[in-house]
């Protein structure tokens, strides 16, 4: 979600969603999920040049996926909450019953994009990754929020059910809000969960201290210059030590923003308890 500026002078807060080069028309979504088009001309010089930006990194994401193997496959699916989620599964299919399960929520709620970020870590260690659009950030509006909660656990079967996986080995994550949301699911929705991978992101303080947060493994990703992470760091390990959870730190140069893929990959393999050498280890267990 950004501030676009039109050639107009006037101001509209959105995310782009898709660029459709031969008509020169980029599709953008507001944050009440209404989409419209606008003409490439019709946007700032500034914005258009971001666009192009934009479609670079689907490019990239495109040839990542090549290089390191594997299908990204968009599916949907049905009931009162419709959801379009993707799924990255690496090239071995006849392993994928056996397979962790990684799903992925992201503050702008694009998932389709989003799940290239974290492909690297999952390629290398054969983790199954689904990625949601529709969760996206709601400024903690109680309505809004008891939507989306309704939504998940109407989709939760649906995605089990479809994808391939270890039902043992059954993963939350995200960056931000998207960690937010998955620890607030792993004590509002009951399953076995196995486990949290949290990029930057914080319980939400007192008001979701208080949840009753399962026994698991929990892995914190956060940057050094992470101000909003740092400072619930300690009261959200308390907390979910007081419960049975393991924890691993895991920091890296940066604010707040998703940790590159060697860092996702060592917090993930601590996650999966499949540790490096302590000496090829950067983590701090609590």
């Amino acid at each position: 979600m950004r501030t676009w500026t039109l050639a107009s002078g006037t101001e509209v807060e959105a995310e782009i969603v898709a660029y459709d080069e031969a008509n020169q028309e980029v599709t953008l979504r507001r944050p009440n999920r209404e989409e419209f088009e606008l003409k490439n001309r019709d946007l700032s010089t500034l914005d258009r040049a971001w666009v192009l930006q934009w479609v670079e990194k689907d490019e990239e994401a495109r040839a990542l996926l090549a290089e390191v193997g594997g299908t990204v496959t968009e599916h949907e699916t049905h009931g009162d909450y419709p959801t379009v989620y993707a799924v990255y599964q690496p090239e071995d299919a006849e392993a994928a019953e056996a397979r962790p399960l990684l799903m992925l929520f992201h503050p702008g709620g694009d998932g389709r994009r989003s799940i290239y970020r974290y492909l690297e870590a999952a390629a290398k260690l054969e983790i199954t990754l689904v990625s949601f659009e529709s969760f996206q950030n709601t400024d903690d509006d109680p309505e809004e929020e008891a939507a989306l909660l309704a939504r998940f656990r109407e989709v939760l079967p649906q995605v089990e059910s479809a994808v391939a996986h270890d039902p043992q080995q059954v993963y939350m994550g995200g960056m931000s809000g998207g960690a937010w949301r998955a620890y607030h699911y792993a004590a509002q929705v009951d399953r076995p969960w196995a486990g949290i991978l949290a990029a930057g992101g914080w319980l939400g303080g007192p008001k979701y201290r208080g949840l009753p947060y399962p026994s698991m493994r929990v892995a914190m990703m956060n940057g050094d210059k992470d101000v909003g992470a740092k400072q619930w760091l300690d009261d959200d390990a308390d907390r979910l030590q007081s419960v049975g959870c393991e924890i691993s730190v895991h920091a890296f140069e940066g604010g707040h923003q998703l940790a590159p893929p060697s860092v996702q990959e060592k917090a993930l393999r601590w996650l999966l308890k499949r540790e490096l050498p302590r000496e090829d280890a950067i983590t701090e267990d609590l």
